[in-house]
């Protein structure tokens, strides 16, 4: 009786360990995709990655002209973009200037410029896993769920006013290691030694 309960426990011990080799696997896949710390949120000022402005340089916003080619998706498009900034300025991301013409124009604040990067997006936090859990084997992978929180996370970043945009970044910031962060799923290799597929390993856009 007593060898069984020897063995239980060194089986215990086992599974323990190999969790946190995983653990170790899946966080230096997002901390390579992260060398910062702080692109794990990205929050972008446009539809779609061409249509992302680079606000080094000053932007003055601007009406769409009817009767063009496309003119329902670029007003819609506009649009987007326009609440955007102004949402950006109200975080104290972007100076707005109101202009004679009813337009405004937007440069970036030092604040703004911490945050901003070479993709033209304003980013910050940084993915850490809290814990592993096998579930199964699939087509040669072996399936795991895992949760995590956001460190590296600004106070602007918890605004309500991210809400417009999409109310699921403030509800991944709310996460801390106490309440065991928010679940996500990835498949590794069979050796436990890479990440193989399945998962969302990289930073998030909104």
């Amino acid at each position: 009786m007593k060898k069984l309960a020897i063995l239980w426990l060194l089986a215990f011990s086992l599974i323990g360990c190999g969790t946190e080799q995983e653990k170790r696997v899946l966080q230096a896949e997002f901390d390579e995709s992260n060398p910062s710390g702080n692109s794990a949120i990205c929050l972008s000022n446009g539809l779609n990655p061409h249509e992302w402005i680079n606000l080094t340089e000053p932007y003055t916003t601007y009406d769409i002209t009817p009767g063009i080619e496309r003119y329902d998706y670029l007003v819609l498009a506009n649009n987007r973009r326009n609440k955007r900034l102004a949402i950006f300025a109200q975080l104290g991301l972007l100076n707005q200037q109101a202009l004679a013409n009813g337009q405004y124009r937007y440069t970036l604040t030092e604040l703004g410029s911490k945050y901003f990067d070479e993709d033209n997006l304003f980013c910050f936090g940084r993915v850490v896993i809290v814990d592993m859990k096998y579930q199964k084997k699939q087509d040669g992978k072996r399936l795991y769920t895992y949760r995590y929180y956001l460190e590296n996370v600004p106070d602007w970043a918890n605004n309500p006013l991210l809400d417009e945009i999409n109310s699921v970044i403030r509800k991944i910031i709310a996460l801390t290691p106490e309440t065991k962060g928010r679940s996500g799923m990835i498949f590794l290799t069979s050796d436990k030694r890479e990440v193989a597929w399945g998962g969302r390993v990289g930073r998030r856009i909104f």
